[in-house]
């Protein structure tokens, strides 16, 4: 029994020493501005890892302004938003939303962030806005 304690307390102790079984993740915040400096009121901000090996981070902008927990790292930034359409859908009874943004800032971004480790303020992006 002594055993048995004694191997899975070890065992505890290499998983804390180990650096490899921690992600340090930096908390980052910004702003979100349409070009003009008016805030974004709503949207998704994703942080994703240039080369695909780690899971993206995703947040939400609300009145300009995200904050999300990324892992550090050379970061591709992709922000969506939409808007009723003009036209009520004639089955949902209700307008259906678009896409408000243009394209080079959310499927096809061009945006990119270096995420350093620790806490990373004013890391702000401005985007354009579909006609």
């Amino acid at each position: 029994m002594f055993n048995r304690i004694a191997y899975f307390a070890l065992l505890a102790f290499i998983a804390l020493l180990n650096p490899g079984c921690s992600s340090p993740e930096s908390m980052v915040s910004g702003k979100v501005t349409i070009e003009g400096g008016d805030p974004l009121k709503e949207g998704d901000i994703i942080f994703e890892d240039v080369d695909g090996k780690v899971t993206p981070a995703a947040g939400k902008v609300v009145d300009g302004a995200y904050s999300l927990k990324v892992l550090p790292g050379q970061k591709k930034v992709k922000i969506m938003a939409s808007r009723p359409t003009k036209k009520i859908d004639p089955v949902m009874g209700a307008a259906a939303r678009e896409a408000m943004i243009r394209p080079e800032f959310n499927e096809k971004s061009k945006l990119t962030a270096d995420i350093k480790s620790g806490k990373q303020e004013g890391v702000n992006f401005e985007v354009k806005l579909l006609p």
